[in-house]
């Protein structure tokens, strides 16, 4: 482990709350309106603070959405009984729209939770009195901290639990006591981070460039002549998603709609392939499979995410459909 890296252990201690009341989508901000001889307390000056951090807040959520921004890649690794994630220097927002800042990369050792399941690393929003700035209570000897220092802390919790006030991280699971990092997209925030970090992003991409490969073998045969416009139109839609996909920046949204029009194209030119070789053959079943589950577009990010996980499995048969055709497929006479 790097010197830079710092490790930590997680508890189930929960963090000190903060100071006023956590934001509302919904409520009405009110601000103060000072007049002459208006006599101010310390209730009257949190008031105030609370405003303008829920203002802040409220932008930034609907501006930039929640999730992370930039950095904050988790890596597990296993030291002999022991786990330990290393999570680098990073910046997040989450659902109440407070920002979330990891000055450093850390090593956080995770306790092996005793239930089997899926668990989501977060890492939390904190805030504590800061006990180095004390000052005297009036006309007592009594002295409280005047600052309160925000800080983060990573924490593990199951899947189900709804954390409003931390940054998913990356989802593990944990089963007979082993824990395994799975690698699916968490929620992203901001603009020009989103896509270019996504996990998403690549896989479609790879989609695109092996069925290109597989089209290129194809056409030098006489195994297309049949069938040009389902062919073209493939060959258009992968042309298409492959520009729009230069532009980084491209919501996981729109990534998920994308690779579910490749598939509905993919389908309309494997389905009707006449019989070429047997890696083919099966291949057409996984697509008439996953292109008969493609989501709706009113459909939610969830819904999306576990079919995406089926289309990401085409890739490994699909991979080796392209490099058998490299090698067995003759040039069209």
């Amino acid at each position: 482990m790097s010197s830079g890296r710092r490790t930590r252990k997680t508890t189930k201690k929960k963090a000190a709350p903060p100071p006023g009341r956590p934001m509302k989508l919904d409520e009405q901000l009110k601000r103060m309106h000072p007049f002459e001889g208006l006599c101010l307390t310390a209730t009257d000056m949190l008031a105030e603070q609370t405003y303008h951090r829920h203002n802040l807040q409220r932008h930034t959520l609907f501006m930039h959405g929640h999730g992370i921004v930039q950095g904050l890649q988790v890596e597990l690794q296993q030291k002999k009984k022991k786990y330990v994630a290393i999570i680098q220097a990073g910046f997040g927002v989450t659902r109440m729209g407070q920002g979330v800042r990891l000055p450093e990369p850390v090593a956080v050792q995770l306790e092996v939770p005793k239930k089997d399941g899926e668990y989501m690393l977060w890492v939390f929003h904190t805030e504590a009195p800061d006990e180095t700035d004390l000052r005297p209570v009036f006309d007592t000897s009594e002295k409280k901290s005047a600052r309160i220092r925000e800080a983060c802390a990573p924490r593990l919790h199951p899947m189900d639990e709804d954390q409003p006030d931390a940054v998913a991280l990356t989802r593990i699971n944990v089963r007979l006591g082993r824990m395994v990092q799975v690698l699916l997209p968490v929620p992203r925030a901001g603009r020009q981070e989103r896509a270019a970090e996504s996990y998403l992003k690549p896989r479609v991409v790879e989609f695109i460039r092996i069925n290109k490969k597989v089209l290129t073998n194809l056409f030098r045969t006489a195994l297309l002549s049949e069938l040009d416009l389902g062919a073209l139109g493939f060959y258009a839609s992968l042309v298409t998603s492959e520009f729009l996909l230069i532009e980084e920046g491209t919501t996981d949204r729109v990534l998920y709609r994308t690779a579910g029009s490749l598939i509905n194209y993919a389908h309309d030119f494997y389905n009707p392939l006449p019989r070429t070789i047997e890696r083919v053959e099966r291949f057409k079943e996984f697509v008439r499979r996953v292109n008969a589950e493609v989501p709706g577009p009113d459909q939610g990010e969830e819904v999306w995410l576990r079919w995406f996980d089926k289309f990401e499995r085409l890739l490994q048969p699909l991979g080796k459909i392209s490099d058998e055709l490299e090698k067995t497929v003759e040039a069209q006479r």
